[in-house]
């Protein structure tokens, strides 16, 4: 039974990634249905594990369910955006300023060369590779605030930050504007600087916002606040 048990867990997990990989590159698209019954038939998924991987999704609220519609992909407006970099400027600022002189100088180095390789600028590789090798930087940074509840919560901001990013890129190809480089703050993080770390990760922030506001704003289908267009 245990091993049965174990297999069922595996199982689960692995659909979990798959449909929160799908879903954070908005190949799921937001305020998109997905039944059970077309997730099976697209992706070959069992209904145990899939119901298993969908209540996580739903945890992590990117995933919601809707009356007479059941799972829908969460759709994201204005005010998703607005808290998304909200809770990120509080959070993901001081964790940063934490991390400061803490970090593994030639892991985050060999990272932040990686996420390098990927700039169009360097011909680098797609926008999974990408974004691949840039939450891996960040992982370590909010990692080495030697605070786990607060690591936790914050790649989870970061993780929603990707999705609007990427959903950004299907209105409109900006590719190369929302790429950006790490280099004041990896200076300041090996230096164990931590208020230059915090300014610079706050900078990076609030540039991003800027970008992904300007874009979704100039869409104007895009609804003020959550929702989305299969509100009942």
């Amino acid at each position: 039974m245990q091993g049965s048990t174990d297999r069922h867990e595996d199982l689960s997990s692995r659909v979990y990634r798959i449909l929160k990989n799908e879903i954070l590159l908005v190949r799921l698209a937001p305020g998109a249905e997905i039944p059970e019954t077309m997730l099976v038939e697209r992706y070959g998924f069992s209904k145990a594990p899939l119901r298993s991987a969908l209540a996580r999704l739903r945890q992590e609220k990117l995933v919601i369910t809707r009356k007479r519609l059941g799972n829908i992909v969460a759709p994201i407006s204005i005010q998703d955006v607005h808290e998304v970099f909200q809770l990120r400027l509080l959070l993901e600022v001081e964790a940063t300023r934490l991390a400061a002189g803490h970090v593994d100088a030639s892991l985050l180095t060999r990272l932040d060369a990686e996420v390098r390789a990927c700039l169009p600028a360097r011909g680098g590789g797609t926008r999974t590779a990408y974004r691949e090798a840039n939450y891996a930087f960040h992982e370590h940074v909010v990692q080495s605030s030697r605070n786990g509840r607060l690591a936790e919560f914050v790649m989870s901001l970061i993780e929603h930050h990707e999705r609007i990013v990427h959903f950004c890129l299907t209105l409109k190809d900006r590719d190369i504007e929302f790429h950006h480089r790490h280099d004041d703050l990896l200076s300041a993080l090996l230096d164990g600087d931590g208020e230059r770390a915090a300014a610079a990760a706050e900078r990076a922030i609030r540039g991003s916002q800027k970008k992904i506001i300007e874009t979704l704003m100039g869409n104007h289908a895009m609804p003020p606040r959550g929702g989305g267009p299969h509100d009942p």
